[in-house]
């Protein structure tokens, strides 16, 4: 399957934009929208990945550091100021007085023109929010802290990629709804992915978890000798982790504490032995990282995502008690559509997880009347009991 181009607009989006009855106007938005959807594709976490550290030891002040960054920096700066100059050329700032006011505007002489001026200030404050933050950038690669530090420059860099990445979304989103009622998923383009990665994410940061604490679990009862074999399972773990796609969209500075344990890890292997305290200070801070990378995505990236889940969990529950009492055999396949579905807020709770892999099902695997039931009756006190800030 092709790519598509790096301006290709939502479908929603496109629609909204042939409805609107000023033609000139909705060539104006197209053009942003479409500069837009580049900037956001291009400030992707997969654009940058290859610039990141492999080791946790500082690269220390040097010339290879600042020419091995250069390139991501440029992107990122140019990314955006496209952005900010197509917004300029399409919407440009009303000129200012002397006294720094801009001047008196007849009032709009239809709702059309009142929502085009509203759109026309959106892009505008948009457009000098983003200066400002491309200037804040450049403000803060060049503070000493930053600058010797590869580690530090990207997380400083990965930081603003995703501040200047959800601020254009907000501008598409906000300019969008102003004419029709949308979802962000509808209109902002690349959204869609973007839930998706944070999705897997959250999934893989509480199997790791899930999988560690197994293997702590077995400190107390392995003699000092054996613990060397152990660190060196926690480690494969951790690298497993490392490859799998989901890990490139987390933080940098969690990858840094991963990539430290790692390195760790390593060293307590070629030990002839281990204490088992010296192996759970090293292993414990890291499962309290891994479940706040999990909190955070649950409630600051994926907290309308997992309602939306959640309230079409419920009504296909609703579903299937409802081809219960007639009897029909759609009860099982809805079920089995919930529980595809609900997989997507796999790490919000423990319990709800320990249902999830539990109830997973080889294709063409059946169920009883029974299992059914039961299944069933689990699933809804399960849904209703998941915590939501």
């Amino acid at each position: 399957m092709s790519r598509p181009p790096q301006d290709a607009l939502p479908p929603r989006l496109e629609a909204l934009l042939e409805a609107l009855t000023d033609r000139e106007h909705a060539e104006q938005l197209e053009q942003v929208y479409r500069a837009a959807a580049v900037a956001i594709d291009r400030l992707g976490y997969l654009s940058i990945v290859k610039y990141e550290p492999t080791t946790a030891e500082p690269d220390g002040a040097d010339l290879s550091l600042w020419e091995t960054m250069a390139p991501a920096l440029g992107e990122t700066l140019g990314d955006v100021n496209h952005l900010i100059t197509v917004i300029r050329t399409q919407f440009p700032a009303p000129e200012r007085s002397a006294g720094g006011d801009t001047g008196w505007r007849p009032p709009p002489a239809s709702a059309d023109e009142r929502l085009a001026r509203e759109v026309e200030a959106v892009c505008q404050q948009s457009a000098e929010r983003l200066a400002r933050r491309v200037a804040d950038l450049g403000e803060r690669v060049r503070r000493p802290e930053v600058v010797t530090d590869r580690w530090a420059l990207m997380t400083e860099l990965q930081s603003f990629r995703l501040d200047f990445r959800s601020r254009i979304g907000d501008l598409v989103y906000l300019t969008a709804a102003a004419f029709e009622a949308v979802s962000r998923e509808e209109v902002v383009p690349g959204f869609g992915l973007q839930m998706a990665a944070a999705v897997g994410l959250r999934s893989a940061v509480m199997d790791l978890r899930r999988s560690l604490q197994s293997k702590l679990e077995r400190v107390a009862r392995t003699a000092p000798e054996g613990l060397p074999a152990l660190a060196r399972q926690v480690e494969e773990s951790l690298s497993s982790f490392a490859a799998m796609p989901a890990s490139l969209t987390m933080r940098t500075r969690d990858k840094r504490t991963l990539i430290e344990l790692r390195e760790q890890l390593q060293q307590l292997a070629r030990e002839p032995r281990v204490e088992g305290e010296v192996l759970l200070r090293a292993v414990q801070p890291v499962l309290a990282v891994l479940e706040r990378v999990a909190e955070e995505l649950t409630t600051q990236v994926l907290t309308v995502h997992d309602r939306a889940v959640w309230a079409a969990c419920g009504a296909k529950l609703e579903q299937a008690v409802m081809h219960l009492y007639l009897g029909s055999p759609g009860a099982e396949r809805v079920l089995l559509e919930a529980l595809e579905r609900a997989s997507q807020l796999y790490g919000r709770s423990a319990a709800f997880d320990a249902f999830l892999r539990k109830h997973r099902r080889a294709p063409g695997e059946g169920l009883e009347d029974v299992e059914l039931r039961e299944a069933l009756e689990m699933f809804r006190e399960r849904l209703a009991a998941l915590p939501f800030h």
